[in-house]
C-alpha cells in the first residue's frame, strides 16, 4: 500500500514541474444547495516577501484546557510543545510522551494520537485505536472521535469504513464499498458528527484520485459517489465534509493547473481557482490552501484575494478549528521534519515557527 502522505509529497514534485499560478475566479460562499454563479477570473497571488523573524517559544508549562493549540516539536526533542493559534502564548505540554513521526492532533490540540495510543493534553492515556500503524485515521472536528478506512484482509478483500468514539468500541459505518489494493491509498478526507458527513477516497498508484464516497456518518448511507477514472490530479475536502476541491491534471497546452470547488453532496460547482493544486480549506471553509510551481498561497476563493503567499514548495497544512488561521509548511526535509512552518493570521501576517520544527501537518 502506498502511504497517502507519500502520494501527497509526490504530488508536490509534480506541482514543481508545472507553471506558476495565473488567475483566481471568485464565486459565492459555499453551500451544498447553492446555485453557482461563476465570475470572471482575477489576478492570482505572487510569492510573498522574505521570511519574518522566527518566533521565540517558551519552556513554561501550557495545557490544552480552554485553549485551541497547535502542537509541535523542536529538532532533537521528544516532548510536545504547543502554541495558541494567535501566537500569543506558547509552552510545553505536561506529561512525558516520546513522540514519533506517526503522531497527529485533534483540531483543538488535545487529545492527540501517538502511534496507536490516544493521550489527553496532560499526557494521560485514553486508550488505543484498533487500526494497524499503516492506517492513518482522521480526527473529527470535535476531537472526540476518529475515522479510518481499513481492509478486511489482503489485496482483493473488501474495505470497511469505521468510526471510533474515544472510550467506546469501534463502529463499522459502511463496508464493501471498495476492494482493497496494496498499490492504493484510502484516506478519510473528512469526518464530522456535526454535519453527519464523512468522505473516503481512493488514490491509485501515481497519486491520481480514483473514487470518492460521501457517507452519512450516522448510518453509512452513501449520499454521493464519484468515479474519477483518472480525470483528476488531486482532490481534497473541507473538514466538515461539505465542500470539495478537485484539481485537473496539469494542462501542457495552457501551462497551468485548474482547481474547482464543488458541493460535496451534489457536485454543484461553487468556485474555481486557476493555476493551483487545491490542497484543503481553512476551518471556516472560506480560504483555500494552494500550491503551484514557485509559490504556496492561502486564498479567499470567493473573492480572489490572496491572504498570504510564500515562495517554495508546499509542505502541508493544519487549520484552526472553525477559524481562518492556518499553519502552512514550506519545504519537506524528511520524516516529519519541516523546513519552515508559518502560522498565517487573519490579517495575512505569518509568524514563523522555529527552524527544524516538526508539526503534524496534513498533506
Amino acid at each position: 500500500m502506498i502511504p497517502f502522505r507519500s502520494a501527497a509529497l509526490a504530488l508536490v514534485a509534480l506541482v514543481a514541474a508545472g507553471c506558476a499560478p495565473t488567475a483566481v475566479s471568485p464565486t459565492q460562499s459555499p453551500s451544498p444547495s447553492a446555485t453557482p454563479t461563476p465570475v470572471p477570473a482575477t489576478s492570482a497571488p505572487a510569492p510573498g516577501p522574505s521570511a519574518p523573524p522566527r518566533l521565540e517559544v517558551s519552556d513554561a508549562p501550557i495545557t490544552g484546557t480552554g485553549r485551541k493549540l497547535l502542537l509541535f516539536q523542536l529538532a532533537n526533542e521528544t516532548r510536545f510543545r504547543a502554541i495558541t493559534w494567535d501566537a500569543s502564548v506558547s509552552g510545553v505540554l505536561p506529561g512525558q510522551v516520546a513522540a514519533t513521526p506517526g503522531w497527529s492532533q485533534a483540531p483543538d490540540g488535545a487529545p492527540y494520537l501517538v502511534d496507536r495510543t490516544i493521550y489527553t493534553g496532560e499526557g494521560r492515556s485514553l486508550g488505543t485505536v484498533p487500526w494497524p500503524s499503516k492506517v492513518t485515521p482522521t480526527w473529527s472536528i470535535a476531537g472526540t472521535s476518529l475515522c479510518a478506512a481499513v481492509p478486511d484482509g489482503g489485496t482483493g478483500s473488501s474495505m470497511r469504513f469505521e468510526h471510533l468514539v474515544i472510550g467506546q468500541s469501534v463502529r463499522v459505518v459502511a463496508r464493501d464499498f471498495a476492494t482493497y489494493s496494496d498499490n492504493a491509498g484510502y484516506p478519510v478526507l473528512a469526518c464530522d458528527e456535526g454535519t453527519d458527513r464523512a468522505i473516503v477516497a481512493v488514490f491509485g498508484q501515481g497519486i491520481a484520485p480514483v473514487r470518492l464516497w460521501v457517507f452519512r456518518l450516522s448510518t453509512g448511507a452513501v449520499i454521493r459517489s464519484v468515479d474519477y477514472a483518472g480525470r483528476l490530479g488531486w482532490v481534497a475536502a473541507s473538514a466538515d465534509g461539505t465542500i470539495l476541491v478537485e484539481t485537473l491534471p496539469f494542462d501542457t497546452a495552457s501551462g497551468r493547473w485548474s482547481a474547482t470547488i464543488r458541493s460535496a453532496d451534489d457536485g454543484a460547482k461553487i468556485g474555481a481557482v486557476d493555476g493551483f493544486v487545491g490542497q484543503g480549506f481553512s476551518g471556516d471553509n472560506t480560504l483555500l490552501v494552494g500550491a503551484s510551481q514557485n509559490a504556496t498561497a492561502l486564498v479567499d476563493w470567493r473573492t480572489g484575494h490572496a491572504v498570504w503567499s510564500a515562495s517554495g514548495p508546499y509542505g502541508g497544512f493544519l487549520t484552526e478549528p472553525a477559524g481562518r488561521r492556518v499553519a502552512i509548511g514550506i519545504g519537506f526535509v524528511g520524516g516529519s521534519d519541516q523546513r519552515d512552518v508559518y502560522l498565517v493570521q487573519r490579517d495575512g501576517s505569518a509568524p514563523l515557527l522555529p527552524a527544524g520544527v516538526r508539526v503534524g501537518l496534513r498533506y
